[in-house]
């Protein structure tokens, strides 16, 4: 039996998930590639059909490059490989719990309940999953959050509703 090379499985699984989402953002009506205002800003889904194609195309270059060269076997979990996976299961939590505070948040404190949750989401994940300190784990959260409310709030006037 012949064994996959890492970077084809990795390759496959970008080109799947860049098909799924590139899919879905052709489904919502609301998710336009052009403007659909008078202003000509591209629409809403200017970013995600960007994003999903070029995931697709590093995707295809990973399969490539795993046909060409290299016989890792993909699956061998050694102690790096097994805190790699306990800290991206621990991320994807962190982002679920944040998913969930936002969606409770939001009739309380309305717009300003995504950037409350985007502080605390930052502040959680550097202080207790990347281990940093208070001190550098509070100011990244202030400043993140700042970055995010200047560019998406300001800038492009995004409001983040739940």
């Amino acid at each position: 039996m012949k064994k996959q090379k890492a970077d084809m499985i990795g390759g496959i699984a970008a080109v799947a998930v860049g098909a799924f989402f590139l899919i879905q953002t052709m489904r919502n009506k609301q998710m336009s590639f052009l403007s659909t205002t008078s202003d000509g800003v591209p629409g809403g889904g200017f970013f995600p059909y960007i994003l999903c194609v070029l995931i697709m195309i590093m995707g295809l270059g990973l399969i490539v490059r795993g046909a060409l060269k290299g016989n890792k076997v993909f699956f061998t979990i050694d102690p790096e490989m097994r805190e790699n996976i306990k800290l991206m299961v621990s991320t994807l939590i962190a982002i679920l719990a944040f998913l969930a505070l936002w969606k409770w948040l939001a009739p309380i404190l309305g717009n300003n309940a995504f950037y409350s949750c985007v502080a605390v989401l930052e502040l959680v994940l550097n202080k207790f999953m990347f281990k940093r300190t208070w001190l550098f784990s509070i100011l990244y959260a202030v400043i993140f959050t700042l970055f995010i409310y200047l560019v998406f709030g300001m800038f492009f006037a995004i409001q983040f509703n739940a």
